[in-house]
């Protein structure tokens, strides 16, 4: 009996191929939100000098967040498909819930990263020019911000808008996340590459 392989992630019955998969999604999916949840209650009680900071810490844990409810979705859906994800695997991977669950996890991650490097620029600058007398103010702060959360929903959406550029971006794996492009279109491929490579560098790692 021939039996299809695994591609590391989806099984033949299953979203996600093994046990140790369907636990651990719903682990860190769980301990992902709690934590990010826990510190932004913390630091909405504790008054600081630098609220500035606060404000970056805050928007860093909602984009962590958005992580865990994409794995918590990913779980409720390895667990609608359980024993039977073959016949739904092609109508998953094309539907807009798999899109949408696969712009949440590239905004999280695009966020947190770009907050990030936000937050590493304000510390270093403030380290090696410790008497500079500018400082961003909070409205600059919240201008930034926004700023950043604006980039990250055209990085993540504009894969949506453009069907006919990207083809089905999200689409190519069971967890719906960019992980690799099929090679069934040049044309494509390469497009997605670039994007992937100017865009999503972290991915690449």
């Amino acid at each position: 009996i021939c039996k299809p392989n695994t591609d590391g992630i989806s099984s033949f019955e299953n979203l996600l191929a093994n046990v140790i998969l369907r636990v651990f999604v719903w682990v860190i999916a769980c301990l992902t939100c709690f934590s990010n949840l826990f510190v932004i209650c913390m630091r909405s009680f504790i008054v600081t000098e630098n609220s500035q900071h606060t404000m970056a810490i805050k928007s860093l844990c909602c984009a962590d967040g958005l992580m865990g409810i994409y794995l918590f979705l990913i779980g409720a859906f390895d667990i609608k498909y359980s024993g039977e994800y073959n016949k739904h695997a092609q109508g998953w991977m094309g539907s807009i819930q798999c899109q949408l669950v696969g712009s949440l996890a590239t905004l999280s991650s695009e966020v947190s990263v770009l907050l990030l490097t936000y937050m590493t620029l304000e510390k270093y600058f403030s380290i090696v020019f410790p008497f500079s007398h500018y400082r961003a103010g909070k409205k600059q702060t919240i201008s930034v911000l926004a700023a950043i959360w604006l980039l990250g929903f055209s990085l993540s959406f504009i894969p949506l808008w453009c069907k006919e550029t990207f083809g089905n971006y999200y689409g190519r794996n069971g967890v719906c996340f960019p992980l690799q492009s099929d090679l069934g279109d040049l044309r494509h491929h390469r497009l997605c590459l670039l994007w992937h490579v100017l865009f999503h560098p972290h991915h690449c790692v």
